[in-house]
Order: structure tokens, then sequence, then C-alpha cells
């Protein structure tokens, strides 16, 4: 508790009065604490035996005192050896009426008393801003010589109305300049061809609306005047039903077909603008369908085909046979439909934008702009605005899996009190040290100390210039802590 008590309360040590003695009067303030409605007091005062001569006495007495309040608390009588003589003949003639005191010293110049001041009292308001000293009055011969007060304490120690609050700084950090934006635009086509045929039927079932996804995705990149196509890639899948031989004729053929409907709906786009690819049979489609199906027939005995070193039209042969064909006739219906399908990206570059474009830019096409660009705008903003953190959540939504928009996405976090979201941002933030300055930032906000000052300490080790701010801040919160809890 002394230690404690020591970080916030100022203690003078060997504080002294002359007195016209060689002696000195030291006090320890060991608690001066308001405790629920009461005070409580404990303090040592050390009297040497020489601090007055024989005929004389001193009053020490404790005083609690304000600008324009003050309190004297029972005092302590210091007697040298004479003047105790007489105040023992005074005790025994009851000739002695006087206010109660503390303690009566008999002072001898060989001894040093220490006189343990322990009292509680009744707390008043006015207290909040006292302080503490001790008042000495040396007496004798008809004289009264008041000396300079022993300062105790300077101030009373209370319970805060609430527990600090660190004052956070973070470390945000600029992305790299990207000298090409490059960006693509994907999906998955299903289309339905006659058995055996590669040929395009836009009214068959349900083309219509898969071309139309296509036409909407090329449309959409080829209608904006801040992009520049770039290519088109098409990847074309057939499932483990039927031949190998036939399956891979088929998927290369119907991956050519989509590539030539393309090219009559696009003038624009020549055939050394597409780059075509095709997986004959999706096993590995297939594998990931069965592994999450728990309802599949024979499951155990499905996945160990499909893991089997056997070729495919051997697995396949093996497959129709299983369970006498319940497992096949499964998954021809439920499984190999979403197997037949076709892949396409369409890669293009985007232009680069001013900070003013990029200011309206991002609120409608926040694709368009790089994570720099971003940077830049949300610094035309005050830190901490609703503008400010705004953009840098946007970041993180175009930019899921970068360690950039993620970390400068946490700091925002954790300036919103959003601890869960921001624990979800560091995740993916990296290992750098600003990362780890943003670790130490949320373990500081959360209470977490002893982890708090590891990170804060490894990142200013690896230069985090904030660092050292929020370790003051740290330290702070550690002092607070011992405070607060001295009270429980």
């Amino acid at each position: 508790m002394k230690k404690i008590l020591n970080t916030y309360i100022t203690i003078v040590l060997l504080a002294t009065v002359s007195l016209g003695a060689a002696a000195q009067v030291s006090v320890t303030s060991n608690e001066l604490r308001k405790k629920g409605n009461s005070l409580s007091i404990d303090a040592t005062i050390t009297v040497p035996g020489d601090v007055v001569e024989s005929k004389n006495f001193i009053e020490l007495t404790p005083v609690l005192e304000t600008g324009d309040q003050k309190m004297g608390l029972p005092s302590i009588l210091v007697n040298g050896k004479n003047r105790q003589k007489v105040y023992d003949r005074m005790v025994a003639l009851g000739n002695l009426n006087e206010e109660p005191r503390f303690a009566i010293v008999k002072a001898a110049e060989a001894d040093v008393h220490k006189v343990e001041y322990k009292t509680t009292i009744p707390w008043e308001d006015w207290m909040r801003n006292a302080r503490f000293v001790l008042m000495p009055d040396l007496c004798g011969c008809g004289n009264e010589t008041p000396g300079e007060p022993i300062l105790i304490a300077d101030r009373i120690l209370q319970r805060p109305d609430k527990r600090y609050e660190p004052a956070l700084s973070f470390a945000y950090v600029n992305p790299e300049v990207e000298t090409r934006k490059e960006r693509a635009e994907v999906g998955t086509a299903f289309l339905d061809f006659q058995v055996g045929r590669y040929a395009i039927l836009p009214d068959f079932r349900n083309n219509a609306t898969e071309l139309g996804k296509i036409r909407n995705t090329i449309e959409t990149v080829i209608n904006d005047e801040y992009i520049t196509p770039d290519g088109i890639e098409l990847k074309g899948f057939a499932s483990p039903e039927g031949s190998y031989t036939s399956n891979a004729n088929l998927a290369k053929n119907r991956t050519q077909a989509l590539r030539d409907y393309i090219m009559r709906q696009y003038g624009q786009f020549k055939v050394d603008f597409f780059t075509l690819n095709s997986e004959p049979e999706d096993w590995a489609g297939f594998k990931a369908k069965a592994e999450a199906d728990r309802n599949m027939p024979s499951r155990s005995g499905v996945l160990d085909i499909i893991n089997g070193s056997d070729e495919a039209d051997a697995k396949e042969r093996i497959l129709r046979a299983l369970d006498g064909g319940a497992a096949y006739r499964y998954v021809l219906a439920e499984h190999f439909p979403a197997l037949r399908r076709t892949e396409y990206k369409i890669n293009y570059t985007v232009r680069g934008f001013s900070v003013e474009e990029g200011r309206e830019i991002i609120k409608a096409r926040p694709q368009h702009l790089s994570l720099n660009e971003m940077f830049a705008v949300a610094n035309t903003y005050q830190p901490g605005s609703r503008e400010y953190n705004d953009i840098f959540e946007t970041a993180v939504r175009m930019y899921p899996a970068d360690p950039v928009a993620n970390l400068n996405a946490a700091n925002i976090a954790i300036s919103k009190k959003d601890y869960p979201a921001a624990k979800r941002y560091l995740e993916n933030a990296g290992n750098s040290p600003q990362a780890a300055h943003a670790k130490g930032v949320l373990a500081l906000a959360e209470g977490r100390l002893a982890e708090a000052e590891q990170l804060l300490k490894q990142a200013q080790n690896g230069g985090v210039r904030e660092a050292a701010a929020n370790m003051e801040e740290l330290v702070k919160k550690k002092a607070d802590n011992a405070l607060f809890d001295s009270f429980d």
C-alpha cells in the first residue's frame, strides 16, 4: 500500500523546523485517503530528544487546510525534562485543564521518539483540495514562537470518478503507389448444350440468362470511361460423364464456341484478345462437392474412387457400378450439372485519378481507386471524421486481403471502440512494426497492459514514432489502475 501511495502523494521526508535547537522534527506520510465517508490519516512523526530545552515544551498540531478553511487535529505535546515534572504535578493535583492530546512525549537528549499518528475523521467536501501540515509551536518562559509548517501531504488521495482512458495515437500506413492499376471482372456461366454438341443455342433451356450474365459483365467494362479492356480469359469444364476423350473435345470446342459468340456480339474483340483453356473432366470440383455432401449415397466409396489412381474412364466405370448404380444416379442429377460450366475473366486497367477526382469517384465507383489514391483522399478530411473513417472502411472492403488496408481499418475500428472488428482486421494485417503497434494499441485499449507493453516496445524498436506516446499513456494507465484498485 505504501508503495502505491508514494506514487500519488507528495511526501516530504525529514521536513524540518528550526526552533532554536539543533534537532529536527521529521514527518512521513503513510496514508491520507478518503474511504467512504471518512478520512483515514496515518503518519509517523519523529521527535529527537533535544528538540526542546529542559524548561520548555513544543506543541505539534496536525492541520488540514485549504485557502479559507482549517481543521486542527489532536496535537502532540513534547515536554522538556523539567517541564515534564511540572506537567506531572499539575496532573496529580488536578490543576490541568486543556484540550485532549494525541500523545504526551517527554524529551530526553539520548532518545528519539516516534509517534504513529493514526486517526479517522468524518469526511467533509471542503477537504477534497486540502493539504496536510504539522504546525509546531515552541513555548517557554511566557513566550510562544510559532514555527514554519511542515508539509505532510499536499493532497488527499481519493478514488477517481472513473478509470483513466488512454489517449491513443495511431500509426497509419501510406500504401505503395500502383504504377499500373490492373483489375478483373470474373464470373461463371452454366450454358446448356445439346448432347454431344458444342454449338451455342441462345434460346436453349437457360442459356439466355447465362449469356446475359456474360454480356452484362463485358459491357460493365467496355462502357466505363475510366477503363481500358486488356483481354478475356475463358476456361471450359466438363463433368466426368462419358469418355475422357469425348469430354476433352467438348470442353475445348464449347469454350471456343463461347469465344466466337462474344466476338460476334462485340466486333472490337479479335481472336488474340482471348486466352482459352479447358478442363476435360472436373474431378477436383467433383471431390469438393462429394466432401461437402453428407447425404450422398455410398459417400466414402465415392471418395475412394475419386482419390484413387485409376484413369478417368476407369473411375467412371467403377462409380457406375458402385452400390448398384445408386451413387452414380445421385451425382449425375445433383452434382454433374454444376461441373459443366465456363469460367470467364475480363482483364482491364483503370487510369489514375487526382485527389479531386478521387473524392467523387470513391462515392460511386470506389473499386477504381488504388489504396494509395484512397489514402490521399482520406487525408483531405479531418482525422477521426466520418468521411475519414468511411474511406478506410471502404478500402478494406475493396481490398479485403491487403495487409495495409486491414491495418488502417483496424486503427479506425479501435478509434471507434469496435474491438471485435479490429481483431478481425489485425488477423490479416501482417507482421510489420506498424501491425505490432496496432495490436499493442488494441491491447492498451482493452486493458491488457503487459501484452500492450511488449508490443509497443516492439513497434518502438521498429521505428514507429507513435509508439512513444502510447507508452506514456501505458504508464499513466498502470498508475491509475494501481490508484483505483487500492481503494478495493
